[in-house]
């Protein structure tokens, strides 16, 4: 039964790290964007998920945003996020979604320049799992593009 429970916690935060992929995108309303290099891993108990690495284009302008906090399909309107702090360097918050998935959780960034780093700690299923990303601005001029169903 360990197993199968695992399996779900796996699946659901392969899910969860796709999301997280497109969180950058569903932001997009600019037609000037620069590209971003974003590594995503995942660690929970008895397993990790090694990175894996993505280029995203942000809307010029909006990359603490963008980067910052969990957005895209799937999480909208099952949930929500409190505790929202946020100046120039820091981001946090804590976050809750209902819904098929019961998930809540914390996110901080810090960001520097043209790097940033963030950390999401959550619950889901009784299993606690960290997803780490690192963010690293490239600079490259890019068009972006929004997610078909995103807000």
């Amino acid at each position: 039964m360990r197993i199968l429970s695992q399996a779900r916690v796996y699946g659901a935060a392969s899910a969860f790290l796709a999301i997280l992929g497109t969180q950058v995108v569903a932001l997009a309303d600019d037609s000037t964007g620069e590209m971003w290099q974003i590594s995503t891993s995942m660690q929970m108990a008895g397993m990790s998920m090694p990175a894996r690495t993505m280029q995203v284009c942000v809307p010029k302008g909006k990359a603490q945003e963008a980067l910052s906090k969990p957005r895209g399909p799937g999480m909208g309107d099952s949930c929500s996020i409190q505790d929202a702090t946020q100046d120039a360097s820091h981001y946090a918050a804590k976050f809750m979604c209902t819904g098929k998935q019961t998930v809540q959780g914390t996110v901080e960034t810090l960001f520097g320049g043209d790097h940033a780093k963030t950390t999401m700690t959550m619950q889901m299923n009784g299993q606690t799992m960290t997803i780490n990303n690192d963010s690293q601005k490239l600079g490259t001029p890019c068009t972006p593009t929004k997610m078909p169903g995103a807000k």
